[in-house]
């Protein structure tokens, strides 16, 4: 494999479920700080098709059973790629066209339909919750 990927997506079921913008915020942090270096090659290359469909490649091999991704991993996995890599991509100077490819290529490989957004979109939708019924945002 040419990327980490076990350390890229470490503890990727824990991180996919936030619950409140302090914690987002602390996660994003830290995904940038220990993980976002290991997608330098992705970030930086010249043939951006080929280097998301090896990056797909490789997710996907690390976390195929009998052939395919099971579903409980596959929603983690979309997430964590919502939540973290597309959000900090997209903060690089060229991070909308590199979202792009890599989300058409990550539907493709994985036959799902996700999209991305931005850090400070997300950080806006979080809202404050007493006994599961929304009071307002975080």
């Amino acid at each position: 494999m040419g990327y980490n990927v076990d350390k890229i997506f470490e503890d990727v079921a824990y991180l996919s479920k936030v619950h409140s913008k302090k914690e987002y915020e602390a996660h994003t942090n830290k995904f940038k700080e220990e993980r976002y270096g290991e997608l330098a090659a992705l970030v930086n290359a010249s043939d951006l098709e080929s280097e998301c469909k090896a990056f797909c490649e490789d997710v996907f091999t690390a976390f195929k059973k009998l052939g395919r991704v099971r579903g409980a991993d596959q929603m983690n996995l979309n997430y964590f790629m919502i939540y973290y890599v597309f959000p900090t991509i997209l903060s690089e100077e060229n991070g909308a066209a590199i979202c792009d490819t890599l989300k058409d290529v990550w539907n493709s490989r994985f036959k799902c339909n996700i999209s991305y957004t931005d850090y400070d979109s997300l950080m806006e939708g979080f809202q404050t919750k007493i006994f599961g019924i929304p009071i307002g945002k975080n």
